[in-house]
Formats: structure tokens, sequence, C-alpha cells
């Protein structure tokens, strides 16, 4: 459970730092028009998910619920520094090997 505490709370934290408190929400959460990709930019969303595991530790399969949050990020053209940033400030008290599966046995 803190593991999944933690991968929630940092993706709000990411959000917030990102696009503020008001529309942070909003954006991770939001859908696009039926029949569009989830994403424009497949290679950004790879991108996306390595940052945010180098700094907060594995999504593990839990975490993949966190996809559509990882491409609105893409969507709304975050770059890669800034992203890392995010995840510093969001994940920096975290040591980011406590979270990975293979120490833990965490895989949902």
């Amino acid at each position: 459970m803190k593991h999944r505490i933690h991968l929630d709370s940092s993706i709000d934290m990411i959000g917030v730092l990102l696009f503020g408190p008001e529309k942070g929400p909003y954006i991770l959460s939001s859908l696009r028009k039926p029949g569009s990709a989830i994403v424009d930019d497949w290679t950004c969303l790879k991108l996306m998910v390595r940052v945010f595991e180098t700094h907060c530790g594995s999504l593990t399969q839990y975490g993949m619920k966190h996809m559509r949050a990882f491409a609105n990020i893409c969507n709304n053209g975050v770059l890669e520094a800034t992203m890392e940033e995010a995840c510093i400030v969001a994940c920096g008290r975290h040591n980011s090997d406590e979270w990975h599966p293979s120490k833990r046995g965490y895989s949902a």
C-alpha cells in the first residue's frame, strides 16, 4: 500500500508542479476525443516514464494506471528537463531504489 500511495501522490504532485494546483489534476486526467491516440509522440511517452522511474521508482503494474497522465504531459508539450525538475521535487526525498520491485517484492 505504501508503494501505491507513493506513486499516486508523486503523480499528483508532478501535475501540480507542471500545471498548477487548479489545472494539474484536470490536465493529467483529461480524455481526448474518441478515436484519437492517447499520445501524439510515443517517444516522449517512453521518455517521461523513464524520467519518472529514475527519480520516483518503478511504476509496477499498479502504476500503469497513470499512463494517461504521462501521455497528457507529452501532449501539453512538457520538456524532458522540466519533467525531470518536477520529479526531483516530487520524489527527491525518496530513495528510488527503495521502490524497485526486486527489492521489495512489489508487482501490482
